[in-house]
């Protein structure tokens, strides 16, 4: 009965493509990764974001390529794919200089 992907009302949660079909890493596991991003970066955009009412996501891309960032204010939202260590650490100081700078 679990792996039906029913939710509590007994929806199919799969037939109504909430749930999508996933695919496996064809690139393997030399990719970028978090892990190795400056930690106190993530925290600072985390802590930046919220306290301006927005979301962070942080997630890698289905490749295994690229990282990814996923931004929620309101009713907006975007996605920015930085391909390295380095690219990932100045879009996280961009982000916490915008929202620490920003009025919203």
């Amino acid at each position: 009965m679990a792996n039906d992907y029913t939710n509590k009302n007994g929806r199919n949660i799969r037939a109504a493509k909430v749930i999508p079909m996933w695919r496996s890493n064809e690139r393997g596991g030399d990719g970028p990764s978090w892990a190795d991003v400056d930690a106190s970066l993530i925290r600072g955009t985390i802590d930046a974001v919220a306290k301006a009412g927005g979301a962070v996501m942080f997630s890698v891309t289905s490749d295994g390529g690229a990282l990814s960032v996923c931004l929620l204010q309101e009713k907006e939202k975007i996605k920015e794919y930085p391909s390295n260590k380095e690219k990932a650490e100045e879009l996280l100081r961009s982000l916490i200089d915008f929202y620490t700078d920003a009025v919203l």
